[in-house]
């Protein structure tokens, strides 16, 4: 038995896909941007954290090497997730 109270079922139109595609991209936006700033604030904070001797590196050299390392490994990928949200604006 069919419900009186429904109408047939209807196709999204094209302003339906548009909506639907321009929130797809703006969540993308949104999550890249987000991703980007932690990374960035955190890179931020620890090396000012360094700078002014609040936290101290170890003087052992592998431990050193280990925090340069980390510090190389947030930047790369603050560049890339800058770069995927970059990208993620023209398409």
């Amino acid at each position: 038995m069919t419900n009186p109270y429904r109408g047939p079922e209807h196709q999204p139109t094209s302003s339906a896909r548009e909506d639907a595609a321009e929130t797809r991209w703006m969540v993308r936006e949104g999550i890249g941007l987000a991703i980007a700033s932690m990374f960035g604030l955190l890179l931020l904070v620890v090396g000012l954290m360094l700078a002014s001797g609040q936290i101290a590196a170890s003087t052992t050299t592998a431990i050193t090497i280990g925090v340069a390392i980390g510090f190389v490994v947030l930047a790369v990928a603050l560049v890339a997730l800058a770069s995927w949200r970059w990208n993620g604006r023209e398409s």
